[in-house]
């Protein structure tokens, strides 16, 4: 499986023409993202490159900020592609726990390696104003091709590690516990201290952060449920939705 890249600016004249509007705005304000990232993008200049009227674009995203919900929702589909293009390029899991962790080395480095390959259009994710509820149940153009999205598809991936190590559930914040780990991974490399790394030394520190965090999990695993503070008063497992207090 090859995860879909980012679409350059074909213009009106081409094949992408012929798309329905909404989804060539969208595709043109990708290829802006993606070169200038999405604090430059502008509207009118997503109309111009589309080659349509003001008025034909506000009939499919009233404002700046509507286009970049849309732009956010189909990085995170792309971001979902690049994971699952990794998973499928991993050997396929077969019940053994160093094969479980392989395949969630491989959905890690999958999530960096579409960071920071692609800056721009890693950051527009950001623009969504997600909620942490939308990362189980995402909409559907961040789902990505495999139609599952990228959290989705880490979790997934954890619950294999669960069955190999021997558990019967996994913890509804191991996911976010690796989620935190890649992003933070990469906005270090983008943004901050290891922005002026050699790309070899950075590959050394992700390679060292990434194994530290696959060979943790699950965290159960790192000692027995007695030994852990408070076991005595510690309550049934719940699912993330049931974490989270209800949306008003």
């Amino acid at each position: 499986m090859s995860p879909r890249e980012p679409a350059a600016s074909s213009g009106s004249g081409s094949a992408s023409a012929r798309k329905p509007l909404a989804e060539r705005l969208v595709q043109e304000a990708l290829a802006i993202v993606q070169t200038t990232g999405p604090g430059a993008l502008s509207l009118r200049e997503v109309q111009r490159r589309a080659g349509v009227s003001p008025a034909a674009a506000y009939r499919h995203f009233r404002d700046r900020d509507a286009l970049l919900l849309a732009v956010a929702q189909e990085a995170a589909g792309l971001l979902a592609d690049h994971i699952a293009a990794a998973l499928a390029a991993a050997p396929a899991f077969t019940g053994d726990e160093a094969g479980a962790r392989a395949r969630l080395l491989a959905a890690c480095e999958g999530y960096l390696d579409f960071a920071t390959g692609n800056p721009g259009v890693y950051r527009a994710i950001f623009y969504s104003d997600e909620q942490l509820d939308e990362l189980t149940r995402p909409p559907e153009r961040a789902r990505g091709q495999a139609g599952e999205g990228g959290y989705n598809l880490l979790i997934a991936t954890l619950k294999d590690l669960v069955a190999a190590t021997g558990g019967t559930a996994l913890d509804p914040w191991d996911p976010l516990t690796v989620w935190s780990a890649c992003h933070g991974l990469a906005m270090l490399r983008l943004d901050a201290a290891l922005r002026s790394l050699p790309d070899a030394v950075f590959a050394q520190a992700r390679d060292r952060v990434l194994r530290t965090i696959t060979a943790a999990l699950p965290l159960e695993a790192l000692a027995p449920p007695s030994a852990l503070p408070g076991a005595a008063d510690q309550v049934p497992v719940l699912t993330l939705e049931e974490l989270l207090p209800p949306r008003t």
